[in-house]
């Protein structure tokens, strides 16, 4: 979790790290052989990376040359005024916007109760209902405009301001009933308590033990630290050469 705060933001963008890892489905075939991680050809700086259209190329190449142009500028303040200084009037502060930036999106679509769906079970309404509203007071609702109070509404309709947000998730909950998921218990302290309880909780996804059908496709997260549903006892794998022999 403290590898997540620190540079989950930077991995994402450099590697696509937790980002879709289906990019032979790009249909100008820019995907061709590329994959997430180190080496893998897939970051947000390339304009020849599957994230983006052909057409997007100029935008990514301007936004990089942006990028130089801050970087020098920081250069130049290191040099000029001393690294210790840099550091701490630049790089400090930007970790901490990583640490708030990935929080805030992990705690919005990672939570024990949340489903996740295969393919044949998937369908938009029940995507966009996957993501949970919390609670982080005064901060959240008048500093981050209610993007950790109302972010399931944005799921289903994210052409909505901010600033009618409130209104319209009150509007959606008779609508979703059961399906709309909120967590808001002890409201500041109890975001960041979630953070530690999804980070023990919520390691992978799997299907509940012995189900059939479509629901085989809705999956839930499972951990390694024995909480909540246990993981499925799965079959050890049968070796080739055996299975071959029999």
């Amino acid at each position: 979790m403290v590898g997540q705060q620190l540079v989950g933001w930077l991995l994402y963008l450099t590697e696509n790290v937790t980002g879709h890892n289906y990019h032979e489905r790009q249909s100008e075939g820019r995907g061709k052989g590329k994959r997430n991680g180190f080496g893998g050809g897939v970051n947000h700086f390339d304009p020849s990376s599957p994230l983006y259209e052909a057409k997007d190329g100029k935008l990514i190449l301007l936004s990089d040359l942006g990028l130089v142009l801050v970087a020098s500028a920081l250069f130049m303040v290191g040099r000029n005024f001393g690294w210790t200084n840099l550091a701490v009037w630049y790089f400090v502060p930007y970790l901490w916007v990583n640490h708030w930036l990935v929080a805030i999106t992990f705690l919005q679509h990672t939570d024990p109760t949340l489903p996740h769906y295969e393919p044949s079970s998937w369908n938009f309404a029940r995507g966009a209902a996957a993501t949970i509203d919390r609670e982080f007071g005064f901060i959240g609702r008048h500093l981050f405009h209610g993007i950790i109070e109302t972010h399931v509404l944005h799921h289903f309709v994210s052409t909505i301001p901010f600033y009618n947000a409130d209104e319209a998730t009150e509007a959606i909950k008779p609508v979703m009933g059961q399906h709309y998921r909120s967590n808001v218990e002890g409201g500041p302290i109890g975001f960041l308590k979630s953070m530690w309880t999804s980070a023990r909780m919520c390691h992978w996804v799997e299907s509940c033990e012995g189900a059939e059908g479509e629901n085989k496709g809705v999956m839930f997260f499972r951990n390694r630290n024995g909480l909540g549903v246990p993981p499925q006892k799965m079959a050890a794998p049968v070796d080739a050469k055996e299975a071959k022999s029999e």
